[in-house]
């Protein structure tokens, strides 16, 4: 830790650094800024940018903690906070019964699953590997040592025997004929 002796000096003027955040509007949450900056100083900055002459520069602690307080401010604009004690703010969230849509788009997984069992192993292997993980076709090329081309194609060619066979059920899932379906 001798490589970060001078924030020393830096730290002598801590109740000064609070003073500038709070200056700036922030009381709660000064000492955390403040605390962050020695961090940010550590990572980002080195002693002959901070101290000057033996000095601790002023400006230089201004513009970080400046800094620091608006990405505090910024992702504090974002976090929506409501009370839990107080009764004022009741969440009421909509009731919504879509058991027969889950069980219909269970039908249609079961269906595609069905469908996938009568193809030739490569293709199943390829379209779980697709369906079931995240990987993009680039990255299953690079994994298989695969042509992406030939994935792709693959690929291209399996989900039109899915959308052939099963136009029907599907068309009947969007319109919320959920009974129709096989």
């Amino acid at each position: 830790m001798e490589k970060y002796k001078w924030l020393e000096k830096v730290a002598k003027y801590h109740n000064d650094w609070i003073k500038i955040v709070n200056s700036f509007g922030e009381y709660n949450y000064a000492e955390d800024i403040v605390q962050l900056s020695y961090m940010a100083l550590m990572r980002y900055a080195s002693e002959n940018k901070v101290v000057k002459n033996g000095k601790v520069s002023r400006g230089y602690m201004y513009f970080t903690l400046r800094s620091l307080y608006y990405q505090y401010y910024n992702k504090k604009k974002k976090v929506k906070k409501y009370s839990i004690d107080n009764g004022e703010y009741n969440i009421q969230l909509p009731y919504e019964d879509n058991i027969e849509e889950n069980e219909a788009y269970h039908k249609i997984c079961s269906l595609v699953d069905n469908i996938t069992d009568n193809w030739h192993w490569y293709d199943k292997k390829l379209w779980k590997l697709y369906s079931q993980t995240d990987m993009s076709i680039r990255k299953l090329a690079a994994e298989t040592k695969i042509s992406w081309v030939s994935i792709f194609n693959s690929l291209k060619h399996l989900k039109k025997d899915i959308k052939y066979k099963l136009s029907e059920d599907w068309e009947d899932f969007k319109n919320n004929d959920f009974d129709k379906i096989k």
